[in-house]
């Protein structure tokens, strides 16, 4: 175990981690064990790897249910699995950042912008396992979580910070509400839209104002129409419905507020849905992550601890690693020995 712990310390240490697991049967064993050809270890940056790792942030993305799309920061960990008969399994761990896109935004994620450090951004870590077979790719689970620096550090590297509020800050409900009622005064689409999310929120001390993004809906009544039955409008349906993202902001003054409104509405995507959003937020109601919580933890859209494991990965004792040397270049080809709880032999080759 102690063998087991340092080398997880080790892989702590390292930018990128990369590593190939072989599933032997149970009747090979250690002293026996000469693999001929051991194939290289795809590293962190190869072509292979980079592929497999932005077609699990497009499955991150895809099935977000609130807050921004994620951009892929590095990788972390990359960790490769034979699998029989054919194809890898591949464990990622990715470090990704927040971008200004909405979910409900079309655009994709690489065109997208991330959200600058000074805006506080939001950063996150996701772990992925996969299967690869001739180049495609089937995400078996995703586990995420994001948060951003506390404010404390953030006001140490950048003074004139943006201090994130509360998703539930009164200000900043208060805000959304009465930029949403502008909005729908002077839209000329026709529509009335309905509040769908409160993404994001913060002060600005020194400007005595308040800031705030949130997201929106049509719905199947006239702006005129829900001017006297606004509790008979309901979300759009088909080929009708559209979504939009808004910022808005409020200075305060001694003479009055001052409130500014800005709202894209996006085309028609057919397919898309966001039941999510639709069923559980609408009219703001803001769901578990954003209550009391300056942002919307990924951990409430990426929680899937239920994949499927193959017995390789159950590694319940540990050998004497062994070294070999590998002929083609200088690295060093290390290799790990474990008994799974079935019987048979595990050995995890790692390049360093």
């Amino acid at each position: 175990m102690k063998s087991l712990l340092a080398l997880v310390l080790l892989a702590q240490l390292l930018s990128c981690k990369a590593g190939l697991v072989l599933d032997l049967p149970p009747e090979v064993h250690p002293p026996e064990l000469h693999p001929p050809n051991v194939p290289k270890v795809p590293g962190c940056d190869a072509p292979e790897t980079e592929a497999a790792a932005h077609a699990a942030l497009e499955h991150i993305n895809k099935h977000l249910k609130y807050g921004y799309k994620v951009d892929l920061n590095r990788i972390e960990k990359v960790r490769y699995l034979d699998r029989r008969p054919h194809g890898k399994m591949i464990y990622f761990e990715l470090d990704v950042v927040e971008t200004k896109c909405h979910i409900v935004n079309p655009l994709p994620v690489e065109n997208c912008t991330v959200r600058e450090r000074a805006e506080h951004a939001i950063e996150g870590d996701c772990d992925v396992k996969m299967i690869e077979h001739d180049g495609h790719y089937k995400v078996l689970s995703t586990k995420c979580h994001s948060s951003p620096d506390s404010n404390e550090d953030f006001m140490r590297s950048i003074p004139d910070f943006i201090q994130l509020a509360h998703l539930n800050d009164t200000d900043v409900v208060n805000t959304v509400h009465a930029a949403l009622d502008e909005y729908n005064a002077q839209n000329t689409t026709h529509d009335h839209y309905k509040l769908l999310e409160i993404s994001r929120g913060h002060r600005s001390h020194l400007a005595r104002g308040v800031y705030a993004e949130f997201a929106i809906v049509n719905t199947n009544c006239s702006a005129q129409h829900a001017k006297e039955h606004e509790d008979d409008c309901h979300v759009a349906t088909g080929d009708h419905l559209h979504y939009g993202f808004c910022k808005a902001s409020v200075h305060k003054n001694a003479a009055a507020d001052h409130h500014e409104v800005h709202c894209t509405v996006y085309d028609h995507q057919p397919g898309v849905h966001h039941h999510h959003l639709t069923h559980d937020h609408v009219e703001g109601k803001l769901p578990p992550a954003g209550r009391g919580h300056v942002h919307l933890d990924l951990i409430h859209s990426h929680n899937d601890t239920s994949g499927s494991h193959s017995h390789s990965d159950e590694v319940v004792a540990v050998e004497k690693p062994a070294a070999l040397d590998d002929d083609d270049d200088d690295d060093t080809l290390d290799l790990l020995i474990a008994h799974t709880p079935t019987g048979g032999l595990v050995a995890i080759y790692s390049y360093s």
